[in-house]
């Protein structure tokens, strides 16, 4: 063929499957079943805990908007023609996975699922499951699989062994393997964001986060920049399917390659900037609001430090942690637990005649997930409870001690010790 001809027969070609594509939507049993439960069980739980805090309590309407804009962009990466021209043109197929990777994984960790589907369950199966997951064993496993290196790793290793051209292949050719394929990328991504933006000390935590962030970026980008410049195609199938289509398959290969390489990482660069952000301004507001000069000089210590600690396995004492992130001390906490009677409703460790059996134990409170059913384990959450149990959740029986600012910053302090 005359090189110009063929010049202008790409163009019609792209054109032709660009309009069948069109009419293409992939309605996959193992894909749409799992994402219309996972909509109705979220909707089901949001109303619960709406209906049993108040609208925008315990779930803040920001967060029921982000799982519903994480699951439409799931819709459109599985169910839409994305998802069938993805079988045909390897860019596509990485664009599906930058778009549940980058955008929806981040999403639905903002909306909090795993907790709101907790709630669309009846009352005695969600104490069961609470309570499974308030167990030693299950805390322990559960905190070593979010700390941040873990994450890391599990995504890193979800990212690259999914792009061995054998393991990719085969999800090319099998609905199950794809469908598992794409469960695995999106949950590995979603724990890494879970972890990233509901750290175990919340936003104090997002210094670390950054240098997270910046890592994966770099091996991101990696693999995009090594399918750019390769010389050859990686996955045969997508080969077959390019010269049905009159298309050049290392170009669509070079493509796909550059897509995880530049827009990819300035979504990396983007997400790292926010979680900046929000840790300056966190430090700012603790500094502001009473945190003394010496504390506030430990959090900016701790957090310059953080991410390189946590990289090269190191950690700072538990009380000296505990005391930076809440900007109180432990000492005069384990004082304050005694003036306001805690022990006559908890058990306390470390606190005299603290062995009251009306409220759960607060032993390795610290290491729980939860506080009150529903609020995640955060310094600032853990104030909130300890000032104001009764506007939180009217239902529940912790009175309204008339716990002071400085209080229930040492108060914190000390239960953040108790791992």
């Amino acid at each position: 063929m005359h090189p110009l001809a063929a010049a202008l027969t790409v163009p019609v070609f792209a054109h032709e499957l660009a309009a069948a594509a069109v009419s293409h939507w992939e309605l996959e049993p193992l894909v749409v079943f799992p994402l219309v439960v996972s909509a109705l069980l979220y909707t089901l739980g949001l109303l619960r805990v709406w209906r049993k805090a108040g609208i925008g309590r315990g779930i803040s309407g920001w967060s029921a908007l982000s799982f519903a804009a994480g699951w439409i962009v799931m819709l459109a990466a599985l169910v839409s023609p994305v998802a069938w021209l993805s079988q045909i043109l390897f860019s596509v197929h990485m664009t599906q996975h930058t778009l549940l990777m980058l955008i929806a994984a981040p999403l639905l960790s903002v909306g909090q699922p795993l907790l709101v589907w907790m709630w669309a369950l009846d009352k005695t199966p969600r104490e069961k499951i609470a309570s499974a997951f308030r167990r030693p064993r299950v805390v322990r496993v559960w905190r070593a699989l979010t700390a941040p290196l873990s994450v890391f790793l599990l995504q890193a290793a979800a990212l690259w062994v999914w792009h061995i051209p054998t393991w990719y292949e085969a999800a090319l050719h099998s609905d199950g393997i794809h469908a598992g394929q794409h469960l695995c990328l999106l949950l590995t991504a979603s724990l890494f964001w879970w972890a990233m933006v509901h750290g175990r000390y919340g936003r104090m935590g997002y210094g670390a986060a950054v240098v997270y962030v910046f890592l994966t970026a770099v091996y991101s980008s990696a693999l995009g920049a090594l399918a750019t410049v390769s010389p050859s195609v990686w996955y045969g199938e997508y080969g077959r399917t390019a010269a049905r289509w009159r298309l050049d398959a290392l170009e669509d290969q070079q493509l796909a390659g550059l897509l995880m390489w530049i827009p990819a990482g300035v979504v990396f660069i983007v997400l790292g900037l926010a979680l900046l952000t929000a840790w300056l301004g966190e430090a700012e507001r603790r500094v502001r609001f009473g945190a003394t000069d010496a504390a506030a000089r430990r959090v900016l210590l701790l957090l310059l430090v953080a991410g390189p600690l946590i990289a090269s396995g190191c950690s700072v004492s538990a009380t000296r942690e505990a005391e930076a992130v809440t900007g109180g001390s432990a000492r005069r906490g384990q004082t304050a637990m005694g003036k306001y009677g805690c022990g006559a409703c908890h058990t306390i460790p470390n606190v005299r005649g603290a062995n009251g059996t009306v409220g759960p134990p607060l032993d390795r409170i610290a290491a729980r997930m939860y506080l009150g059913g529903h609020l995640t384990n955060t310094p600032a959450n853990m104030m909130k409870w300890i000032q104001h149990p009764q506007a939180i959740d009217p239902k529940n029986v912790m009175p309204e001690l008339g716990v002071t600012d400085q209080d229930v910053k040492d108060i914190a302090a000390f239960l953040y010790t108790l791992r």
